[in-house]
């Protein structure tokens, strides 16, 4: 019988930037959660370039989607890069850190609210599932503002942490220093090296409660 994983979220899901032919993180975890739990794992993706965390929330309400979460139990989810990028150009023209600050909760809010409606798809008798929350990596570590926003982005995102169900896998440490080997020629999305770290990362956040 073949394990479910629903990835939801942005241009890091779709894996823009992997190159021609190339898998982003979400194919090679799969590949590596059939190694390691020995089981079929079927994959159901829902994503793209450029949504923000409010419209992924919105994609939760689509039927469709709505039936691929009630029976995955796996569930990974990415998104804030953009509400960040639109935030950097807010900045540019208002030079206000409060736009920051909007954005950041903002996401926090959204995050909370896509969990919460998780766990109402799941309802209290499907306790064998688990979600993976991407945080932050800084693609501009030259600009101190971005930097200072994704920490308290991050730090926001690790409240929401809910054993066993709920892990932030942090791929802001993963690219810490490694931002010219792990990113891609935009140097914003990551290339083939930065989405295998990412899925390695993924890997060892386990698989609990599903198989421990």
């Amino acid at each position: 019988m073949a394990l479910h994983y629903t990835a939801l979220g942005d241009s890091l899901t779709v894996g823009v930037g992997a190159g021609l032919f190339e898998p982003g993180f979400v194919l090679r975890y799969k590949r590596k959660m059939e190694a390691d739990i020995k089981q079929h794992v079927s994959l159901a993706v829902f994503a793209k370039s450029g949504l923000k965390t409010a419209e992924i929330l919105s994609m939760l309400d689509q039927p469709f989607i709505r039936d691929q979460l009630e029976k995955a139990e796996a569930i990974t989810i990415t998104g804030c890069g953009n509400d960040l990028l639109q935030s950097l150009d807010d900045y540019e023209q208002e030079k206000d850190e409060h736009v920051f600050l909007e954005a950041s909760s903002h996401c926090q809010e959204n995050y909370s609210a896509m969990l919460k409606k998780i766990k109402d798809i799941k309802g209290e008798e499907n306790p064998r599932y688990f979600v993976r929350l991407l945080n932050l990596y800084n693609p501009f570590p030259e600009i101190e503002l971005a930097e200072k926003w994704i920490l308290s982005f991050n730090s926001h995102l690790r409240q929401l942490e809910s054993a066993p169900h709920i892990k932030v896998v942090d791929t802001y440490s993963v690219f810490k220093g490694h931002e010219e080997e792990y990113l891609s020629f935009d140097n914003v999305h990551p290339n083939c090296r930065g989405y295998e770290a990412i899925a390695e990362k993924l890997r060892a956040s386990g698989y609990e409660p599903v198989k421990s």
